[in-house]
């Protein structure tokens, strides 16, 4: 009877961490694809001179803040995808800082199509546990 209850316990702690790791990757993910959304709508505000300062530091800030949240999803999870995102925002600071409109442009909704497409593998579903 100990054994089935031991049992029980480590599976129901296992659901509970993949639901933890579920919604922490999701809520990172999404946070990274709202804060680069806000950065194309200031971009696109601005299309011809998009190398001041107040760009080029929002672009930095929401790159140390998903640097800063890499260290948590690496406890967790490491995919190329992770490092990808990562080397993705570098190249928006630096066209950014370029005045690269076009290349900053598509690298962004190329990093958001990447994250949505990698935010379906992390959602907590039957497929995904299978």
């Amino acid at each position: 009877m100990k054994k089935w209850i031991v049992m029980i316990v480590i599976s129901a702690l296992l659901v509970v961490g993949c639901i933890f790791e579920s919604r922490f990757i999701n809520s990172s993910i999404d946070e990274l694809s709202s804060n680069l959304k806000i950065l194309q709508t200031k971009l696109d505000d601005s299309k011809d001179k998009i190398d001041y300062e107040e760009f080029v530091s929002l672009s930095e800030n929401i790159h140390e803040n998903w640097h800063n949240k890499l260290s948590g999803l690496k406890c967790l999870i490491w995919h190329s995808w992770v490092k990808d995102a990562e080397v993705g925002m570098a190249r928006i600071t630096v066209y950014i800082s370029e005045n690269d409109y076009t290349e900053a442009s598509a690298e962004i909704a190329s990093l958001q199509d990447y994250l949505a497409h990698y935010k379906s593998d992390f959602e907590f579903s039957i497929e995904n546990i299978l």
